[in-house]
């Protein structure tokens, strides 16, 4: 089928939506109208919670470690100065514990004023509260209670580098929680009632300092911190559209029905999932609409400027609106469909959010049209007619510009080789690059230290006792008293020694930070033995450790269940990291897993929490982006060799789209860009995007063969009616993708200069290459004489 057929058909579809503009009107304001009664439901998913659906193994793992052991989701609070053990500091730390057990969901409260610690006495033993009795201003006192909380060494003392560092620097104070009712909505309560206590006048010092974290909190402070970002980019990305729209349509229905069209179509978007319940991801949320907010605006001008050259032909309104859809129809619905494929690759990655940002913004994109390729034509047809001038009509309603571009297609022709050996040369200085690539997530590095609570976070880090990731290890068996085996406690042993020796441990001097059961039972047989040093061990006979286990859970029932069930067959060993990189994560997961086979066979054993949902995310990461980037590229050959009815036309199309991939991916391994679960996104998108000024390039200069007969004539004429709007769509599309440069959210600033050189890229080798290449293999056949 022809270009010239197929552009019939639309004007078809143009002059039967012109004469029925007032029933479409008001059809579209009614989807509107209910659609964005949805936007009452939305919701923002903060953190890692909603990456993973209800059947998904690392969901269920989790579910079943809660129902154990209650919920994982816990805020602590580390305290920095001089002397923790000071009578003032010690009264802040009693203070800031009373307080946090206002928080909602509060359970249990560990710090130096709460711990318990099992003491050896003439009846056997007893449970101490070092301040039970109130905290002492006498300084002999206190160095005694002091002396008493560290006593022995690290290795023989569970609280040192723990609890509190050896040179009792640092603290801290740990509140468990209850199990949300809510799940996201009372995990945010929870961090912003712990922002609010330690920002409090009350604990304003500059004798101590204090690091809240714990998941709650960290997603407080992203609501309170990068969620008014994100609005404020978007905001200014919608600036960005008015103003560019002013400089370049110049008229005020040219401002006004893109604006509205942009505002509906999102917005109709966005309510009509909110009323399914979706959640929208808060590092992704704004990507769907600022493409919508750029594609609406790259859209509208193509059709804006296809009018204004008709109106100033023939000086009729409904003529030029009909002619408008007829010229334009089919390249804009054909780069939507590219574009929407792109998106819809993006279910090939196996996370939740990832999922939902292409889902949203295939659904953003195709709205968008819809709005666009309707609206603008029919809003356009209002108005009155008017006499073109002799000079229009002579130069077919071309401007200035466009005569411009109608020159280039000449010099671009004399130049073509050049350019294919340029264009080579820089496709070969950035594919080595690409390899250089690594996959890595970390929240820190993703985010940066501009904004305050990230800078916290980076200190906190890297205290002696400090940490911000952790994980949990689950060791589940199906018999009553399994863990009353010797062997088996000997092999949870073994497996605290091995977890300690793995590369992403958080360490304190020598002290791995691993945390079970087997820390309680030493304390418990030290205090049952008179205290002696040699006994801080774990029993290897039966009836000692069966009876240890008993007394343990009862008179430190609070602390060992939390590590501990009550029918001593599951067991939790708790890991601190000291950073997260996600290489080294995976080959952690691999190691435990290996030696979970090794030590416990017959268990149900898994991994719980940070490091086993950011060392999947990077698993998956991997897979999906490239399933997502292939899928993406075969379908758009595909489209491309179908629509134009040629294989060698459509591998053509993909060369200069392929180039700003290339080029994108240069540049990230020379400036040591990470991939991670936000800069994965950017390929596929650029991809979708990218392709539209070549699909309307190429539709132009078939059309314009079938027109004029030679492709210098196809060109000229492709150029001068489509080669100012590419500029103008292109400019947009960056002016609007570079607000996320200005972003105190470094991965914000990473997607902004990617975005950026990657459509502007594309652009260049739309004038460039992809004419160069059309000029040399003459894909759509012979040239004839015009």
């Amino acid at each position: 089928m022809t270009v010239s057929a197929i552009n019939k058909f639309f004007g078809k579809i143009g002059r039967a939506q012109i004469k029925y503009r007032f029933p479409v009107l008001i059809v579209f304001l009614i989807l509107t109208v209910v659609c964005c009664l949805g936007l009452s439901k939305f919701q923002i998913a903060n953190g890692s919670e909603g990456w993973y659906g209800d059947g998904d193994k690392i969901k269920q793992d989790k579910d079943l470690y809660q129902a154990t052991f209650g919920n994982i989701s816990n805020v602590a609070v580390l305290l920095e100065a001089d002397d923790v053990f000071s009578e003032e500091i010690l009264t802040v730390i009693d203070r800031l514990g009373e307080r946090m057990m206002e928080i909602p969901f509060a359970d249990k409260l560990t710090s130096l004023i709460e711990v318990d610690i099992p003491v050896g006495n003439e009846e056997g033993f007893e449970v101490v509260k070092p301040y039970e009795q109130g905290i002492p201003s006498d300084k002999e006192e206190l160095a005694q209670k002091k002396a008493f909380i560290l006593r022995g060494t690290e290795k023989t003392n569970s609280l040192i580098n723990n609890l509190v560092s050896e040179d009792g620097r640092e603290t801290w104070i740990s509140l468990t929680l209850l199990p949300f009712e809510n799940g996201d909505e009372d995990s945010a309560v929870v961090g912003e009632t712990l922002y609010e206590i330690l920002n409090s006048d009350e604990f304003k010092s500059d004798k101590y300092k204090l690091y809240g974290t714990g998941m709650p909190y960290s997603d407080a402070m992203e609501e309170m911190y990068e969620i008014p970002d994100a609005i404020l980019r978007v905001l200014l990305a919608f600036a960005v559209m008015i103003v560019f729209l002013i400089v370049f349509v110049r008229t005020p229905l040219g401002v006004i029905i893109p604006s509205l069209t942009t505002i509906g179509a999102i917005a109709t978007v966005m309510g009509a999932m909110s009323y399914f319940g979706e959640k929208a991801d808060l590092s992704l949320v704004t990507l769907p609409v600022l493409l919508g907010i750029a594609l609406s605006i790259g859209y509208s001008i193509h059709y804006i400027n296809m009018f204004k050259l008709h109106f100033r032909q023939t000086g009729n309104r409904i003529e030029s609106a009909v002619k408008t859809v007829e010229d334009s129809g089919w390249s804009v619905f054909f780069t939507v469909l590219t574009t929407v494929a792109s998106l819809v690759s993006f279910i090939f990655v196996d996370m939740k959010p990832i999922s939902w940002m292409g889902k949203t913004a295939a659904l953003v994109v195709l709205a968008v049209y819809a709005y666009v390729a309707v609206l603008i034509p029919i809003c356009f047809s209002f108005g009155k007619n008017r006499l073109p001038k002799p000079s229009d009509v002579a130069e077919k309603g071309a401007g200035k510009i466009d005569l411009c571009f109608e020159k280039w297609a000449e010099t671009v022709k004399a130049k073509r080789w050049l350019i294919i050996v340029l264009t080579t040369v820089i496709l070969a200085v950035c594919i080595p690059f690409i390899f250089k690539i690594a996959i890595k997530i970390d929240i820190i590095e993703m985010t940066g230290t501009k904004l305050p609570h990230m800078m916290e976070e980076k200190e906190l880090v890297s205290k002696q006792i400090g940490t911000k990731y952790s994980y949990c290890t689950m060791i589940a068996y199906d018999d009553v008293d399994s863990f009353k085996d010797p062997e088996k406690m000997q092999a949870l042993e073994q497996f605290e020694d091995f977890l300690g020796t793995l590369s992403l441990t958080k360490k304190s001097g020598e002290k791995p930070h691993v945390t079970s059961v087997t820390a309680i039972l030493k304390e418990m047989n030290r205090a049952l033995n008179e205290g002696r040093e040699e006994c801080f061990t774990v029993p290897h006979e039966d009836y000692v450790l069966a009876q240890l286990l008993e007394l343990s859970s009862i008179e430190m029932n609070k602390d060992f269940t939390e590590l501990m069930d009550d029918e001593f067959r599951i067991v939790s060993v708790g890991v601190d990291m000291s950073n997260f990189e996600s290489e080294l994560a995976i080959a952690d997961v691999r190691a435990i897993n290996e030696k979970f086979e090794e030590l416990f066979p017959g268990a149900k054993c898994c991994i719980i929490g940070d490091m086993i949902e950011y060392a999947e995310m990077s698993s998956r990461m991997v897979r999906g982006e490239l399933k997502s980037f292939m899928f993406s590229f075969a379908v758009i050959a595909i489209m491309l060799i179908l629509a134009f009815s040629s294989i060698r036309t459509g591998l053509i199309g993909m060369i200069p789209n392929v180039m700003p991939v290339i080029l994108v991916g240069g540049v990230m391994g020379m400036f040591g860009f990470s991939l991670d679960f936000v800069t994965m996104t950017i390929m596929p998108i650029i991809l979708g995007i990218a392709v539209d000024d070549t699909i309307h390039l190429t539709t132009h200069l078939k059309y314009g063969l079938e027109k004029h007969g030679t492709y210098l004539g196809a060109m000229r004429a492709s150029f001068r009616e489509i080669g100012k709007s590419m500029f103008m769509t292109t400019f947009i599309l960056c002016s609007i993708f570079a607000v996320y440069m200005f972003s105190p959210i470094h991965y914000l600033f990473v997607i902004g200069l990617l975005s950026v050189i990657g459509l502007a890229g594309a652009l260049l080798a739309d004038y460039t290459i992809t004419p160069a290449l059309l000029y040399i293999v003459k894909p759509f056949g012979k040239e004839t004489e015009e």
